[in-house]
């Protein structure tokens, strides 16, 4: 057996990164990919109305609830198709403080419905938000030069 020689200063060990910097790189990649799933299938797939002022939105807010209206009259939160009064009932407890004598920050109530869906169905979300103090409510929309 030869040992090292240790008159040099310089060690024959070394720590190869390659495998690491790998394993690193997919586990970005997944989670890139598994996140834009996540988004994609959080919502159901309705034809939004066109609206030639709409703007992007970049703003990520923690209390947020996105309500699709289908143009057959079903709600649904989060892709799945749920009673209009537990929607309501969620919309409540989303305009409740967090936490005990604070004040909960801004919460956001977005609603997303196809273009043939009623407007009364629209109008108890309306009315229901404004009766739980909750005043930003902002809709789906598709500018016209998007198609």
């Amino acid at each position: 057996m030869r040992l090292p020689d240790s008159a040099s200063g310089k060690s024959q060990f070394r720590f190869n990164i390659t495998p690491m910097i790998d394993v690193v790189f997919l586990l970005i990649i997944f989670f890139l990919v598994a996140s834009y799933f996540i988004r994609s299938e959080q919502s159901r797939k309705v034809a939004l109305p066109t609206a030639g002022l709409g703007s992007v939105d970049d703003s990520a807010t923690q209390e947020r609830l996105a309500v699709t209206v289908e143009k057959d009259g079903q709600w649904s939160v989060g892709g799945q198709i749920q009673p209009q009064d537990d929607v309501l009932r969620r919309i409540e407890e989303l305009a409740v403080p967090s936490d005990a004598g604070k004040t909960a920050g801004s919460p956001e109530v977005r609603i997303r419905s196809d273009r043939e869906a009623r407007f009364s169905e629209i109008r108890q979300l309306i009315e229901k938000c404004a009766q739980s103090n909750i005043r930003r409510i902002r809709f789906a929309v598709i500018r016209p030069d998007e198609g």
